[in-house]
């Protein structure tokens, strides 16, 4: 999956948008990792969290990152 961030400074409706994308693409990585056995509220609350603080970066890198799992690959 391919993670396409679109600029934070499109204005403030767009920050929940961005998130749920941001949101959507962790939990899907997530439980990936997890082949399939993630809970998936547990999950959205995981990256909901770390949106807060890197929701700039890719959201397949945190999860992967979070996970333990090689980065980039």
């Amino acid at each position: 999956m391919n993670w396409q961030s679109e600029p934070l400074t499109c204005g403030p409706a767009a920050r929940p948008k961005h998130a749920q994308e941001w949101q959507r693409a962790f939990v899907a990585e997530w439980q990936r990792l997890a082949e399939g056995c993630a809970d998936l509220e547990q999950t959205a609350d995981l990256a909901l969290e770390l949106y807060a603080t890197r929701g700039t970066r890719n959201p397949v890198d945190i999860a992967r990152e979070a996970w333990g799992a090689p980065v980039g690959g």
